[in-house]
Protein backbone atom coordinates (compact mmCIF):
# COMPACT_ATOMS: atom_id res chain seq x y z
CA UNK A 1 0.00 0.00 0.00
CA UNK A 2 1.58 3.47 -0.89
CA UNK A 3 1.08 5.77 2.42
CA UNK A 4 -0.06 9.35 1.52
CA UNK A 5 2.02 10.91 4.87
CA UNK A 6 5.30 11.60 3.76
CA UNK A 7 7.63 11.73 7.73
CA UNK A 8 10.46 14.74 7.68
CA UNK A 9 11.82 14.72 11.21
CA UNK A 10 11.61 18.28 12.05
CA UNK A 11 14.78 18.41 14.21
CA UNK A 12 17.03 16.73 11.97
CA UNK A 13 15.87 18.06 8.87
CA UNK A 14 14.18 21.56 8.94
CA UNK A 15 15.11 22.40 5.57
CA UNK A 16 15.99 20.42 2.46
CA UNK A 17 16.68 21.73 -0.52
CA UNK A 18 17.68 20.16 -3.57
CA UNK A 19 17.85 19.58 -7.34
CA UNK A 20 15.03 16.47 -8.94
CA UNK A 21 16.63 15.55 -12.25
CA UNK A 22 14.14 13.00 -13.93
CA UNK A 23 16.76 11.53 -15.83
CA UNK A 24 18.52 9.80 -12.67
CA UNK A 25 15.21 10.20 -10.06
CA UNK A 26 12.11 8.24 -10.03
CA UNK A 27 8.78 10.30 -11.63
CA UNK A 28 6.15 10.95 -11.53
CA UNK A 29 5.74 11.65 -7.65
CA UNK A 30 2.60 10.29 -6.48
CA UNK A 31 0.11 11.75 -3.96
CA UNK A 32 1.32 12.95 -1.07
CA UNK A 33 1.16 15.25 1.83
CA UNK A 34 3.04 16.90 4.95
CA UNK A 35 3.35 19.15 7.59
CA UNK A 36 6.20 21.13 5.45
CA UNK A 37 5.69 23.78 3.19
CA UNK A 38 7.37 22.57 -0.23
CA UNK A 39 8.38 25.09 -2.77
CA UNK A 40 9.25 24.23 -6.15
CA UNK A 41 11.24 26.16 -9.45
CA UNK A 42 10.95 24.92 -12.49
CA UNK A 43 14.34 24.51 -14.49
CA UNK A 44 13.66 22.87 -16.89
CA UNK A 45 10.44 21.32 -18.81
CA UNK A 46 6.61 21.23 -18.24
CA UNK A 47 4.98 19.61 -15.14
CA UNK A 48 1.63 18.88 -14.08
CA UNK A 49 1.27 19.49 -10.08
CA UNK A 50 -1.74 18.26 -8.29
CA UNK A 51 -3.05 19.83 -5.21
CA UNK A 52 -5.69 18.81 -3.39
CA UNK A 53 -7.11 17.25 -6.83
CA UNK A 54 -7.17 20.26 -8.73
CA UNK A 55 -4.58 20.42 -11.64
CA UNK A 56 -2.12 23.08 -12.69
CA UNK A 57 0.55 23.38 -15.46
CA UNK A 58 3.63 24.55 -14.46
CA UNK A 59 6.20 25.74 -17.65
CA UNK A 60 10.44 26.59 -17.36
CA UNK A 61 10.61 29.57 -14.73
CA UNK A 62 7.28 28.74 -12.39
CA UNK A 63 7.45 28.67 -8.86
CA UNK A 64 4.65 26.57 -6.98
CA UNK A 65 3.73 26.07 -3.31
CA UNK A 66 2.20 23.31 -1.46
CA UNK A 67 0.93 24.34 1.41
CA UNK A 68 1.04 22.01 4.62
CA UNK A 69 -1.36 18.96 4.94
CA UNK A 70 -2.34 19.43 1.12
CA UNK A 71 -2.27 16.34 -0.76
CA UNK A 72 -0.24 16.81 -3.55
CA UNK A 73 2.32 15.07 -6.59
CA UNK A 74 3.98 15.82 -9.77
CA UNK A 75 3.85 14.20 -13.57
CA UNK A 76 5.30 15.42 -16.70
CA UNK A 77 3.13 17.11 -18.76
CA UNK A 78 2.09 14.83 -22.12
CA UNK A 79 4.01 16.68 -24.18
CA UNK A 80 7.34 16.97 -21.86
CA UNK A 81 9.96 13.74 -21.83
CA UNK A 82 11.93 15.17 -18.98
CA UNK A 83 12.32 17.59 -16.51
CA UNK A 84 14.47 19.34 -13.97
CA UNK A 85 13.20 21.71 -11.32
CA UNK A 86 14.46 23.26 -7.51
CA UNK A 87 12.90 21.46 -4.24
CA UNK A 88 13.05 23.52 -0.80
CA UNK A 89 10.83 21.85 1.77
CA UNK A 90 11.02 23.74 5.49
CA UNK A 91 9.40 24.18 8.59
CA UNK A 92 6.81 27.01 9.24
CA UNK A 93 7.72 26.96 12.79
CA UNK A 94 11.08 28.09 11.82
CA UNK A 95 10.02 31.22 10.56
CA UNK A 96 10.46 34.06 12.18
CA UNK A 97 7.36 36.81 12.46
CA UNK A 98 7.01 40.73 12.82
CA UNK A 99 4.67 41.05 15.59
CA UNK A 100 4.64 44.66 13.69
CA UNK A 101 3.91 43.74 10.55
CA UNK A 102 0.36 42.87 9.53
CA UNK A 103 1.29 39.33 8.42
CA UNK A 104 1.77 36.37 10.17
CA UNK A 105 3.32 34.15 7.74
CA UNK A 106 3.64 30.96 9.72
CA UNK A 107 -0.06 31.45 10.57
CA UNK A 108 -1.07 31.91 7.07
CA UNK A 109 0.87 29.10 5.56
CA UNK A 110 -1.10 27.02 7.85
CA UNK A 111 -4.14 28.06 6.84
CA UNK A 112 -3.70 28.42 2.77
CA UNK A 113 -4.70 24.83 2.21
CA UNK A 114 -8.49 25.84 2.54
CA UNK A 115 -8.13 29.50 1.61
CA UNK A 116 -8.12 29.57 -2.19
CA UNK A 117 -5.16 31.54 -2.74
CA UNK A 118 -2.72 31.07 -5.83
CA UNK A 119 -0.05 28.19 -5.32
CA UNK A 120 1.51 29.15 -8.56
CA UNK A 121 3.32 31.78 -9.95
CA UNK A 122 3.87 32.00 -13.98
CA UNK A 123 7.22 33.22 -14.97
CA UNK A 124 5.44 36.10 -16.46
CA UNK A 125 4.11 36.92 -13.00
CA UNK A 126 7.50 36.66 -11.50
CA UNK A 127 9.59 38.20 -14.37
CA UNK A 128 10.24 41.11 -11.89
CA UNK A 129 11.60 39.14 -9.22
CA UNK A 130 14.80 37.09 -8.88
CA UNK A 131 13.32 34.10 -7.76
CA UNK A 132 15.93 32.19 -9.48
CA UNK A 133 18.60 33.42 -7.45
CA UNK A 134 17.26 33.30 -4.32
CA UNK A 135 16.20 29.34 -4.90
CA UNK A 136 20.06 28.81 -5.62
CA UNK A 137 21.25 30.52 -2.61
CA UNK A 138 19.03 28.68 -0.57
CA UNK A 139 20.38 25.48 -2.21
CA UNK A 140 23.46 26.64 -1.91
CA UNK A 141 23.34 27.36 2.10
CA UNK A 142 21.73 24.39 3.02
CA UNK A 143 24.48 22.38 1.13
CA UNK A 144 27.46 23.90 2.42
CA UNK A 145 25.84 24.65 6.03
CA UNK A 146 28.59 27.42 6.67
CA UNK A 147 28.31 29.64 9.71
CA UNK A 148 24.46 31.03 10.31
CA UNK A 149 23.23 28.92 7.28
CA UNK A 150 19.86 28.77 8.96
CA UNK A 151 19.42 32.69 9.00
CA UNK A 152 20.49 33.04 5.25
CA UNK A 153 18.07 30.35 4.54
CA UNK A 154 14.62 31.76 6.11
CA UNK A 155 15.64 35.39 4.80
CA UNK A 156 15.77 34.55 1.30
CA UNK A 157 12.41 31.87 2.16
CA UNK A 158 10.72 35.33 3.34
CA UNK A 159 11.62 37.16 0.40
CA UNK A 160 10.03 34.13 -1.77
CA UNK A 161 6.53 34.04 0.85
CA UNK A 162 6.42 37.65 0.62
CA UNK A 163 6.49 37.82 -3.20
CA UNK A 164 3.37 35.37 -2.63
CA UNK A 165 1.61 37.25 -0.21
CA UNK A 166 1.69 40.41 -2.26
CA UNK A 167 0.05 37.98 -4.93
CA UNK A 168 -2.79 37.27 -2.46
CA UNK A 169 -3.12 40.42 -1.23
CA UNK A 170 -4.03 41.84 -5.26
CA UNK A 171 -6.19 38.70 -5.83
CA UNK A 172 -7.91 39.60 -2.53
CA UNK A 173 -7.79 36.22 -1.48
CA UNK A 174 -5.37 36.85 1.52
CA UNK A 175 -5.86 33.71 3.66
CA UNK A 176 -6.94 33.52 6.77
CA UNK A 177 -4.55 35.17 9.89
CA UNK A 178 -6.66 33.79 12.82
CA UNK A 179 -5.34 30.98 14.68
CA UNK A 180 -5.52 29.11 17.97
CA UNK A 181 -3.83 29.46 21.47
CA UNK A 182 -0.38 28.87 21.15
CA UNK A 183 -0.85 26.08 24.12
CA UNK A 184 -3.14 23.81 21.70
CA UNK A 185 -0.83 24.32 18.60
CA UNK A 186 1.67 21.31 19.40
CA UNK A 187 -1.41 18.91 20.99
CA UNK A 188 -3.25 19.55 17.74
CA UNK A 189 0.00 18.98 15.13
CA UNK A 190 0.10 15.55 17.35
CA UNK A 191 -3.31 14.86 17.71
CA UNK A 192 -3.64 15.08 13.84
CA UNK A 193 -0.32 12.73 12.85
CA UNK A 194 -1.65 10.19 15.49
CA UNK A 195 -4.61 10.61 13.46
CA UNK A 196 -2.56 10.10 9.75
CA UNK A 197 -1.34 6.95 11.77
CA UNK A 198 -4.13 5.61 13.05
CA UNK A 199 -6.80 6.34 10.38
CA UNK A 200 -7.89 2.59 10.29
CA UNK A 201 -8.95 2.51 13.68
CA UNK A 202 -12.06 3.43 15.78
CA UNK A 203 -11.05 7.08 15.99
CA UNK A 204 -13.53 9.24 18.39
CA UNK A 205 -13.16 12.91 19.09
CA UNK A 206 -13.71 11.92 22.72
CA UNK A 207 -11.11 9.34 22.98
CA UNK A 208 -8.80 12.56 20.71
CA UNK A 209 -9.75 15.24 23.57
CA UNK A 210 -8.50 13.22 26.01
CA UNK A 211 -5.31 12.84 24.77
CA UNK A 212 -5.04 16.47 24.77
CA UNK A 213 -6.29 16.58 27.97
CA UNK A 214 -9.33 19.19 27.46
CA UNK A 215 -12.52 18.85 26.74
CA UNK A 216 -14.89 18.13 24.23
CA UNK A 217 -15.84 21.23 23.35
CA UNK A 218 -12.75 23.33 24.05
CA UNK A 219 -11.12 20.19 21.87
CA UNK A 220 -14.08 20.47 18.94
CA UNK A 221 -13.55 24.46 18.61
CA UNK A 222 -9.60 25.05 19.11
CA UNK A 223 -9.48 21.72 16.45
CA UNK A 224 -11.58 23.44 13.64
CA UNK A 225 -9.70 26.53 14.38
CA UNK A 226 -6.89 24.83 13.77
CA UNK A 227 -7.55 22.76 10.47
CA UNK A 228 -10.58 24.58 9.20
CA UNK A 229 -12.44 21.78 9.92
CA UNK A 230 -14.12 19.61 12.73
CA UNK A 231 -12.09 16.59 14.11
CA UNK A 232 -14.29 14.12 12.67
CA UNK A 233 -14.41 15.64 9.02
CA UNK A 234 -10.77 15.50 9.18
CA UNK A 235 -10.37 11.91 10.55
CA UNK A 236 -13.12 11.43 7.63
CA UNK A 237 -11.08 13.65 5.04
CA UNK A 238 -8.04 11.78 5.99
CA UNK A 239 -9.56 8.08 5.18
CA UNK A 240 -10.82 9.03 1.70
CA UNK A 241 -6.97 10.67 0.87
CA UNK A 242 -5.83 7.45 1.67
CA UNK A 243 -8.42 5.22 -0.28
CA UNK A 244 -7.75 7.62 -3.42
CA UNK A 245 -4.22 6.64 -3.33
CA UNK A 246 -4.99 3.25 -3.09
CA UNK A 247 -7.36 3.23 -5.60
CA UNK A 248 -4.90 4.59 -7.99
CA UNK A 249 -2.23 2.68 -7.25
CA UNK A 250 -3.70 -0.92 -5.71
CA UNK A 251 -5.39 -3.47 -7.56
CA UNK A 252 -7.66 -4.16 -3.90
CA UNK A 253 -11.55 -4.10 -4.32
CA UNK A 254 -13.73 -1.24 -3.32
CA UNK A 255 -14.87 -3.11 -0.45
CA UNK A 256 -11.39 -4.36 1.07
CA UNK A 257 -10.24 -0.69 0.30
CA UNK A 258 -13.45 0.50 2.71
CA UNK A 259 -12.25 -1.78 5.53
CA UNK A 260 -8.46 -1.15 5.29
CA UNK A 261 -8.67 2.51 5.61
CA UNK A 262 -11.28 2.33 8.41
CA UNK A 263 -14.85 2.24 7.29
CA UNK A 264 -16.94 -0.69 8.50
CA UNK A 265 -19.68 0.38 6.09
CA UNK A 266 -18.77 0.21 2.22
CA UNK A 267 -22.22 1.97 1.28
CA UNK A 268 -21.39 4.80 3.99
CA UNK A 269 -17.42 4.47 2.68
CA UNK A 270 -18.86 5.38 -0.81
CA UNK A 271 -21.14 7.91 0.07
CA UNK A 272 -18.55 9.93 1.68
CA UNK A 273 -16.04 9.34 -1.05
CA UNK A 274 -18.55 11.04 -3.49
CA UNK A 275 -18.95 14.00 -1.10
CA UNK A 276 -15.50 14.66 -0.98
CA UNK A 277 -14.23 14.19 -4.11
CA UNK A 278 -17.51 14.12 -6.16
CA UNK A 279 -17.42 10.58 -8.07
CA UNK A 280 -17.89 6.98 -6.83
CA UNK A 281 -14.54 4.93 -5.72
CA UNK A 282 -15.03 2.67 -9.18
CA UNK A 283 -15.38 6.02 -10.96
CA UNK A 284 -11.86 7.10 -9.63
CA UNK A 285 -10.63 3.78 -10.60
CA UNK A 286 -11.83 3.78 -13.92
CA UNK A 287 -11.03 7.53 -14.69
CA UNK A 288 -7.33 6.96 -13.30
CA UNK A 289 -6.46 3.79 -15.57
CA UNK A 290 -7.90 5.66 -18.50
CA UNK A 291 -5.56 8.58 -17.67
Amino acid sequence: MNRLYEYIDPITSPYEAFIVDTDYAGFPVPAHWHYYVELLYILEGTVDVTINGSVHRAETGSVVLFPPKSVHGIDLAKDCSRTRYDVIKFDPANLPTGKLDETDIRTILHNLDSSGATCLISPKDISQWKMRSLFESIIKENQTRDYAYSLMISSDLLKILGYFARIWKKEGLTPSNKSVHPSYELNFDMIAEYIDSHYFEQLTVENLAAMCNVSHATFSRNFKKRFGMSCKEYITSTRINIAENMLHFSNYDVAFIAQEVGFTDSSYFIRCYKKLKGTTPKQERKASISF
